[in-house]
């Protein structure tokens, strides 16, 4: 194993090659997903309130305008992108792609000067050999964005040999990043206090640039769009003085799933998306090196406290909340690539012989977390064996119970039904596999490596095993919910061509679809601002002015929009949803319905034009 070790050391060009090979793959699995994924709501929105905004039909968080329930940047950024190549799907995704590249560049970059080659080649295949992640930063939403940024706001910060033209833009960059994305706030704190206090003989002039950059792209930001911003800061910090920003007082119509249970599985697949991500972030506190022996030291229990912070207030928001709680996998993308680079840093310096403590708390948090996300893929697993498996397992005879059955046992000891008892196994056999599996796997490296280095030989495979497996369905290979066989985006732009024949420009337009994204081809139209969310953003209130003033939507502001509008648009499937009646498009004519726009059922738009045209 030492050869071995001496044999890749002494060759680190072999590091810098495998990298760029795993950046080559990046960028073929990422152009592959940008093309092939339909737009969803969240990538419409980011889209087309991002070029309502850059175009300057609006302004962010005027009164009557849109629902500004991101920061600013968040839509500008892609605002501004289309205005420069024009609107439309197809400039978002390849924007989408762009970020992407810039993405891992960066984190290359960043792990390459701080923790070395081969560490930075092992955070390039990570992010190479993860669909999930790059599905997810493939959309033209804020995950890509976010993310990229980030990685370079590391790359100019973090290391003690940084000039402070490059944490001035390290502090640019970091400001941005909290005004695309409000729950990495923590990021400008802890950043600053790491500058400050990362070299004595230059921390105050260093912390000085770091934190002009911070007030040029944050407080400039706020600055611009004060004082109605604070309605932001009020949703996420209802403190007394921030009455006057609050929202007016509404009954929201989008009531999701809140169960316990389904919660827990939320939060096991943000492990299985992001595998090398957590649990690299896990293992590097488990194996964290002795004090005084990592040169950057500093910079690692940066990367440590800003990546628990955002862990925690990513898990706070999407688990916390009730509006989406199947979204902290999604969340996670955010902030992934700092749990990577956390490995990163530390790998070279790792204590491979951690103290007991370490050793229990980290290994049973392991086999805990292999046993969840083998919860969270209890589905996936089922349809996976073979048919009656389960009836079979539990018709087998328990050994030293005269030939009883497994579940007649069970039976007679908790007086449970068949059923109760088949619904348990099927939740519950997958992680008994899976902790069982990583207690072998455990057993094997204590075997091989002796009682020192067993322990840390069992977690680094199950982390290689993991991390190697990442394309498979029980990892992260599952997460393919807006796939298609095919490339979409002619599909949008050949439906967008069509719908720009039928609505000219100074229509208003009542929309009733799925994805904003859809109107980025309709330039010029009038739209109600808060029915871009949808359902998301249709409140129960008697106060139409202030629902309106905050962006959203009531019953009474639909009905007075329908009667103005001169033409409808919705989705087939909303038609087949009934999401207008026929009483109410009863002064409607269809003049048009598109090809389908993806391979989501019924995703061909419909064109109603008022009658008395």
């Amino acid at each position: 194993m030492s050869r071995l070790t001496a044999f890749f050391r002494a060759r680190p060009f072999l590091a810098d090659f495998l990298s760029l090979a795993g950046i080559f793959v990046y960028a073929g699995v990422m152009w592959h997903f940008v093309r092939i994924q339909f737009s969803v709501i969240d990538e419409g929105l980011y889209l087309y309130k991002g070029w309502l905004l850059a175009s300057g039909a609006y302004i962010p968080f005027q009164d009557n305008g849109l629902w500004m329930n991101q920061m600013p940047l968040s839509y500008l950024i892609p605002g501004w992108v289309q205005v420069w190549l024009g609107p439309g799907l197809t400039a978002g995704r390849m924007f989408s792609f762009a970020l992407g590249m810039f993405s891992i560049l960066g984190w290359w970059l960043t792990a390459r000067r701080l923790g070395g080659r081969w560490a930075a080649m092992g955070v390039v295949w990570a992010m190479a050999l993860n669909p999930a992640a790059a599905r997810m930063s493939a959309l033209a939403a804020s995950q890509g964005l976010v993310a990229a940024l980030l990685a370079w706001t590391m790359f100019f910060s973090l290391g003690s040999d940084r000039k402070w033209w490059q944490l001035f833009l390290g502090g640019l960059l970091a400001g941005t990043v909290v005004m695309a994305r409000i729950n990495l706030l923590l990021l400008l704190p802890l950043l600053g206090l790491y500058v400050l206090f990362s070299k004595p003989t230059w921390r105050w002039g260093g912390f000085f640039f770091i934190l002009a950059g911070m007030l040029v792209t944050f407080g400039g930001t706020h600055a611009l769009y004060w004082p109605n911003i604070l309605r932001l800061w009020a949703r996420w910090l209802p403190l007394p003085f921030l009455a006057d920003f609050f929202a007016p007082p509404n009954i929201p119509v989008w009531k999701p799933g809140t169960a316990f249970l389904l919660k827990v599985a939320s939060f096991f697949l943000a492990f299985r998306a992001h595998f090398a991500a957590l649990v690299g972030s896990l293992a590097a506190m488990v194996f964290w090196p002795q004090r005084g022996k990592m040169k950057e030291e500093r910079a690692a229990i940066f990367l440590l406290l800003f990546f628990l912070s955002s862990f925690m207030l990513h898990a706070w928001a999407a688990l916390g909340n009730e509006y989406c709680i199947f979204c902290f996998q999604t969340y996670t993308t955010f902030y992934a690539g700092i749990g990577l680079l956390l490995a990163a840093v530390t790998l070279p310096r790792w204590n491979w012989n951690p103290p007991l403590w370490r050793k229990l708390l980290g290994g049973i948090t392991l086999l805990a977390l292999l046993g969840g996300m083998a919860y969270s893929a209890e589905g996936l697993v089922r349809d996976s064996l073979p048919e009656n498996f389960y009836k079979r397992l539990l018709a087998l005879p328990m050994p030293g119970f005269d030939g009883a059955q497994i579940w007649q046992v069970f039976a007679n000891k908790f007086g449970l039904e068949y059923e109760h008892i088949a619904d348990a196994t099927q939740a519950w056999f997958p992680v008994a596999v899976a902790v069982i599996f990583g207690l072998v796997i455990f057993l094997a490296g204590r075997i091989f490596w002796g009682s020192k280095h067993g322990f840390s030989a069992g977690f680094v495979v199950l982390i290689l095993i993991g991390t190697l497996f990442a394309p498979s369905p029980f990892i992260a290979g599952e997460y393919k919910a807006y796939d298609c066989p095919a490339d979409v985006l002619p599909s949008y732009e050949a439906a967008g061509a069509e719908l720009m024949k039928v609505v000219p420009p100074g229509s208003k337009v009542y929309w009733a679809g799925y994805s904003p994204a859809t109107l980025l081809y309709l330039p010029g139209i009038e739209i109600l601002p808060g029915q871009l969310h949808g359902v998301y953003s249709f409140r129960i209130s008697e106060d139409d002015a202030a629902i309106r003033r905050y962006g959203w939507w009531n019953q009474s502001l639909a009905e007075d929009w329908l009667a103005q509008a001169d033409f409808v648009l919705m989705e087939q499937r909303d038609l087949e949803r009934e999401s207008l009646s026929e009483e109410q498009l009863a002064g409607f004519e269809l003049v048009l319905q598109t090809a389908p726009q993806s391979c989501r059922s019924g995703s061909a738009v419909l064109v109603y034009r008022k009658s008395d045209r």
